[in-house]
């Protein structure tokens, strides 16, 4: 996302608002990993201000974590440790100092509905080790619990066009249309159109979780993937702050107002909530693992 990479994109506040990983993820991923492959290397792709690759600091002898953002590479660094290290790279493209056949597992989290999808597999093909694992995951979009309008006005804000509701309008009042595309559409269905290459790739998992915003129980423990908080509205406040369509919205129209204050005012205006109100949000989930041939 070349938001990230801007100089002014604040990547502390970034980490602050994201949702994280349950270590029944993780335990559930090394399980998996384990089978088949040996925990000398690992690269996190797209690794933003690091936290995943963290964690598999706890598990491989060495991580690299990589990402094209500059000012996501200089977070990194400023909370490096012995056995990780953090260069500037995609995930179609590895650094020079990745070798071919070198790497035991590749991750990425919350970054590879962005990518171009036949490289991202190729390169990676490339650089694991045989029977080596790919594993990538993401969240979609997150469920206020019980709230079906406010869950409408989220999708408005997200993926709808304002010029829909008044094409005469003097500018895009939503931040849908600043989006990068494919990739938001991909979000949007979980990427369930994109399919592993079986020719490179084999012992398959992919372990999608859709929950609902009506009022019924949520089984999260359908999925080891689960994530669900009870946040305020002024945290969820910073969560839209950290969003690349937000930075792209404000670069165009911030002077008007802030779009992400906007958004949560009609929240608090037609739901009655408040900057304390204690929200519970659940997010749609998938994760996807394979094994290099």
């Amino acid at each position: 996302m070349a938001t990230y990479s801007e100089t002014s994109f604040d990547s502390k506040h970034y980490e602050d608002s994201r949702p994280d990983y349950p270590q029944s993820f993780y335990d559930t991923l090394i399980s998996y990993h384990d089978v088949k492959a040996s925990r000398e290397l690992g690269v996190d792709i797209g690794c933003g201000s690091g936290f995943v690759a963290f964690k598999l600091a706890e598990y491989f002898k060495r991580v690299v974590g990589t990402d094209p953002s500059e000012v996501m590479i200089e977070q990194c660094n400023l909370k490096q440790n012995q056995n990780i290290t953090f260069l500037q790279g995609t995930a179609e493209a590895q650094p020079l100092e990745i070798k071919e056949n070198s790497v035991d597992i590749i991750t990425g989290a919350e970054c590879c509905h962005w990518v171009d999808h036949p490289r991202f597999f190729a390169e990676s093909a490339r650089v694991l080790k045989p029977n080596g694992t790919l594993a990538y995951w993401f969240y979609k979009d997150p469920i206020f619990v019980g709230f079906p309008k406010a869950n409408k006005i989220y999708e408005n804000y997200t993926y709808n066009s304002s010029f829909d509701i008044n094409p005469d309008d003097e500018f895009e009042r939503y931040m849908g249309p600043y989006y990068q595309q494919p990739g938001h559409d991909f979000l949007r269905t979980l990427m369930k159109e994109i399919e592993v290459p079986t020719e490179s790739f084999y012992d398959i998992v992919r372990h999608e979780y859709r929950v609902d915003d009506d009022d019924s129980p949520l089984d999260t423990a359908k999925t080891p993937l689960s994530i669900r908080k009870k946040i305020t509205l002024k945290l969820f406040l910073a969560y839209v702050q950290s969003w690349s369509a937000y930075h792209s919205w404000m670069k165009d129209h911030g002077h008007k107002y802030d779009i992400a204050e906007r958004f949560v005012a009609e929240l608090k205006k037609e739901l009655n909530w408040d900057d304390e109100t204690v929200l519970d949000v659940v997010w749609d989930t998938v994760y996807t693992f394979a094994r290099k041939r």
